[in-house]
């Protein structure tokens, strides 16, 4: 059985140009409300992640929930 969260791991996220920022590792829940917290981005080689506004952990960026503009096929981020 798959969660709804494994419905999306590895779909594409991209930044508001369309460009390919990486790919969908993991989604966190605050538990508290149910709504998406961040999500974790394993992002393309070709960026360097220590100069993106936001933090890594294990190699993966940790991208806030405001941060995303729309969830589909891709995600897309706000900027």
């Amino acid at each position: 059985m798959s969660s709804f969260s494994g419905e999306y791991l590895k779909r594409p996220v991209v930044d508001a140009n369309g460009d390919l920022f990486g790919h969908l590792v993991d989604i966190v829940i605050e538990p508290r409300s149910g709504e998406i917290a961040e999500i974790l981005v394993d992002v393309v080689a070709e960026i360097d992640v220590t100069k993106l506004p936001w933090p890594t952990e294990d190699g993966f960026c940790q991208v806030p929930a405001q941060e995303i503009a729309q969830i589909g096929s891709r995600i897309m981020l706000r900027r």
